[in-house]
């Protein structure tokens, strides 16, 4: 299984479908691909207007953005995979005491690491819009509508991503590992109101 080399087509065909993976874990990903491949053609586009003094905060977000696209293409398929740990732990026999215990164990962990995958997303979208703030300001005006638009993307990459661990709570049994993810979703929430004047500040250069 490998949806992050489907096409479109078949992409949001599968999507579409009773079938259990993707979903919105493999979706917030997707968009934060879109949105780290928009902000880096700006930078591209940039670098090939600036003088080479002025190319610095460019380069620094291009080098930053260079390997998160990449990231966000193996994230689909590891949220993909995460959840059909989850399927398959709860899907464990249970007809005695020992069976039972270990089911339970199989749940707890594949609940965190479904939980972990969304998190490596919203860090990486988060990442992205550090970078995209030297472009909102920076970038050439001409692709400016682009930056607005990768930053939107890179947010619901962040926020659904949050969504998804969110849901994750609701099956985990451990406070340690609660307590971890909500920390996780506070700054996640944090950092997205920080960073949204990436999005306003490109929103503002567009007329």
């Amino acid at each position: 299984m490998a949806f992050r080399d489907d096409t479109i087509k078949d992409f949001t065909t599968t999507l579409a479908s009773s079938a259990p993976v993707p979903g919105g874990g493999s979706v917030a990903a997707v968009l934060g691909a879109l949105g780290a491949s928009l902000f880096a053609m700006v930078a591209e586009i940039t670098m090939a207007k600036k003088k080479p003094e002025d190319k610095t905060p460019i380069e620094e977000a291009l080098a930053t953005l260079a390997p998160l696209g990449g990231r966000f293409l193996e994230l689909i398929d590891e949220d993909a995979a995460a959840f059909e740990k989850v399927m398959a732990a709860f899907k464990m026999p249970k007809d005695d005491e020992e069976k039972q215990s270990a089911r339970k164990a199989a749940i707890e962990e594949a609940v965190i690491g479904a939980a972990e995958v969304p998190g490596e997303t919203a860090d990486a979208a988060l990442a992205a819009l550090e970078a995209g703030r030297a472009l909102a300001e920076l970038g050439a005006k001409s692709a400016i509508s682009d930056i607005a638009c990768g930053a939107l993307c890179l947010e619901a990459a962040a926020r659904g991503a949050a969504y998804n661990i969110q849901i994750n709570l609701a099956g985990l049994e451990g406070a340690d590992a609660r307590s971890r993810f909500e920390e996780a979703l506070a700054g996640i929430e944090r950092r997205l109101g920080e960073l949204a004047s990436v999005r306003t500040q490109a929103e503002s250069r567009i007329s």
